[in-house]
């Protein structure tokens, strides 16, 4: 059995489930394709998320982006230095998508899953979510914000705002922050745009 059919099962039910459109998947595999390179599927997912409205009018094409963003982040972020690999795996998903969309049942499975061949990153915290990291520096224009179940070198939260115009901060407390973007850097660390959330309603 091929390593990677797991990694797709699993990856083609989490779209399957959000109702993602093979059609709009499909447009990222081709750009993947034609990179390369696994990083260039996240960059692709992100610059279209980010400025998708420009040229995507429905929203819920727009959605389609977030969720599919979302979602390979959480199976494929593993695989962005493995081209073949994720690309095998990534292809593979789109096919069983569409039978997923066909007959939902099927990404049902009782059967038990095979053991993963490498591990799965955990979940980054979405666009407009809300959550509380620790502080982990700061300076006058800027404030790290840690991520759980990643390291400092692997993905990291970021509000650039001057002091003045931010709450008191101290390294080690922790922040109630807001998410604006997820980025990837070239050197394949993620950078989650933050700002301070606004305060509990009640």
């Amino acid at each position: 059995m091929n390593t990677f059919l797991p990694l797709a099962e699993a990856l083609a039910a989490d779209l399957a489930g959000a109702q993602v459109d093979p059609n709009e998947a499909q447009k990222a595999l081709a750009y993947l394709r034609s990179k390369g390179e696994g990083r260039a599927l996240f960059s692709y997912l992100q610059a279209v998320v980010n400025d998708g409205s420009a040229v995507i009018r429905s929203r819920r094409t727009l959605g389609y982006y977030r969720d599919l963003l979302t979602i390979c982040q959480r199976h494929l972020r593993p695989l962005q230095g493995d081209y073949p690999q994720l690309l095998a795996t990534f292809a593979w998903t789109l096919r069983l998508l569409r039978y997923y969309r066909a007959v939902p049942e099927a990404a049902n499975t009782t059967a038990e899953p095979a053991k993963p061949t490498r591990p799965t990153a955990p979940a980054l915290p979405e666009v407009g979510e809300t959550f509380t990291g620790k502080v982990l520096d700061l300076d006058d224009d800027m404030v790290m914000v840690e991520l759980s179940g990643y390291s400092d070198t692997q993905a990291v939260g970021l509000i650039k705002s001057p002091a003045s115009a931010r709450p008191k901060y101290r390294v080690g407390n922790a922040a109630r922050v807001e998410v604006l973007g997820v980025r990837t850097l070239k050197s394949g660390r993620i950078v989650v745009d933050l700002r301070p959330a606004p305060p509990k309603k009640g």
